[in-house]
């Protein structure tokens, strides 16, 4: 049981939170890099397989979730079913980096698209502003936050829906703008072949990652009535029809070779003449990103707390305020984001394509961890273990299903040590791990003392 955290999020809340944390600048930013590296061929197919390894990993974590509900999501799950420590707290402070290089990385774009619309003010400035603002909505209540991700995500359906309305517009009655589509550009189509599609998987799967965040919100979800199992199916369909369409007909209308100054979105929707159109879009994507920032906070702040007690994290950690709500937690994790300040010193395009791609590649590593939780899970109950947590949903073709999303996981992990700058992040990484291990020595004592908790 998740004492402290308060369960007052329903169906409603967990669905849009969901949808909110999924649908981001991963979409209408970042859609840019995947669409110049696979081409307007390979963006939908890398899109396609990256849906396809986020349903498989959504119903692992279904699975799961139901079974054991608790805002630590697979973190906690590795705690339990992997005998070592060791992978829990490593992958635990690697998806909470991640987490947290997705808020930055949200706030730069999100700073970026304000500086368009408004020169005279810093990015710095937006950033710290935006910090403030979403630290004050988690800090008042739960509740709170699973409102304003209610109307944000709708925005964003609506946003969706009208692109999607949009681009078939485009295609049925203006032919010109088809035939100088990248996707009849034979040049554009696969411009740097399998590796094109292969190299930009982390990219992509970036777009898809937030997806995972209900299996945190479990742990403050009244789930009486098999909530987690509904909003899962709803969830994946929704977000696999909305990025296969949305980026199916983009390839189909947008034109081979331009470079978008803010995002393929904008030069859309001022192609069929709507009135101010780029200034709307962009106030769209300024909403956007501070949805995605709070999903991330959220479950980056949840997943830090459930560390603190596991012992994985110090203990300070573990605090909340009088309202249920991870005080230090919240408050630590937004002020490490703040590196996105390095924007007024960087490139800021070039800094959000870097974060995007480190972030996916983490995210990755974390849906390879849920499916190996899945797989242990099950394995375990066949032997008669863990009958306090009884199997409330059962994913389908066990094991396969495991198996099969820890390979395409696998896959996008190495896929991109082989861009431009793979050794240098391959070299990164390990160095991360490295410190990461002699954290855990300074805290292997404590964490081996530590009885993992049943819940209730």
């Amino acid at each position: 049981m998740d004492n402290g955290l308060k369960k007052k999020l329903n169906l409603r809340h967990l669905m849009m939170i969901s949808i909110g944390g999924t649908i981001g600048t991963g979409l209408f930013i970042g859609i840019s890099s995947p669409l110049e590296v696979a081409g307007s061929l390979g963006m939908p197919i890398a899109y396609a397989i990256a849906g396809i390894i986020m349903l498989l990993t959504m119903l692992s974590l279904g699975e799961l979730s139901s079974a054991i509900p608790h805002s630590g999501s697979f973190q906690h799950y590795m705690r339990l079913f992997l005998k070592n420590p060791y992978w829990s707290f490593i992958i635990g402070w690697l998806y909470w980096l991640s987490w947290v290089l997705t808020i930055s990385a949200d706030l730069t774009a999100t700073s970026m698209t304000l500086h368009h619309l408004f020169h005279q003010i810093p990015i710095a400035v937006f950033i710290g502003c935006i910090l403030l603002f979403i630290c004050g909505v988690h800090l008042y209540t739960v509740t709170a936050y699973g409102e304003s991700e209610t109307i944000f995500a709708s925005l964003k359906i609506v946003t969706i829906i009208a692109f999607i309305m949009t681009c078939i517009g485009l295609i049925v009655f203006e032919p010109t703008v088809v035939a100088h589509s990248g996707m009849l550009t034979e040049n554009s189509r696969l411009p740097h072949g399998i590796l094109g599609i292969i190299a930009s998987m982390t990219t992509v799967t970036y777009a898809f990652q937030g997806v995972e965040i209900i299996g945190t919100l479990a742990g403050e979800t009244d789930d009486k009535g098999g909530t987690m199992k509904k909003v899962i199916k709803m969830l994946v369909i929704r977000v696999f029809l909305f990025y296969i369409l949305t980026t199916l007909l983009l390839s189909f209308v947008y034109p081979a070779g331009l470079h978008a100054a803010i995002s393929p979105f904008v030069w859309i929707f001022v192609q069929v003449g709507i009135p101010h159109a780029d200034v709307l879009m962009e106030v769209i994507i300024v909403l956007c990103g501070f949805s995605a920032c709070s999903s991330a906070l959220y479950a980056s702040s949840r997943l830090l707390w459930s560390m603190s007690k596991d012992n994985v994290a110090p203990s300070f950690f573990g605090r909340i305020n009088r309202r249920g709500s991870p005080l230090v937690a919240v408050i630590f994790t937004a002020f490490i984001a703040s590196v996105s300040l390095v924007s007024a010193y960087v490139t800021p395009q070039h800094l959000y394509i870097i974060l995007i791609a480190t972030t996916g590649q983490v995210g990755c590593a974390a849906w390879f961890c849920i499916a190996l939780c899945h797989y242990r899970f099950r394995k375990e109950k066949q032997c008669g273990n863990f009958p306090e947590y009884p199997i409330k949903y059962r994913a389908p073709f066990f094991p396969w299903l495991p198996i099969i999303a820890m390979t395409l996981n696998g896959i996008s992990i190495m896929g991109l040590w082989f861009t431009t700058n793979g050794i240098d992040i391959l070299l990164a990484e390990l160095a991360l791990i490295i410190l990461l291990s002699g954290c855990y020595l300074l805290r292997k004592n404590k964490i081996l003392e530590q009885n993992v908790v049943l819940i209730e």
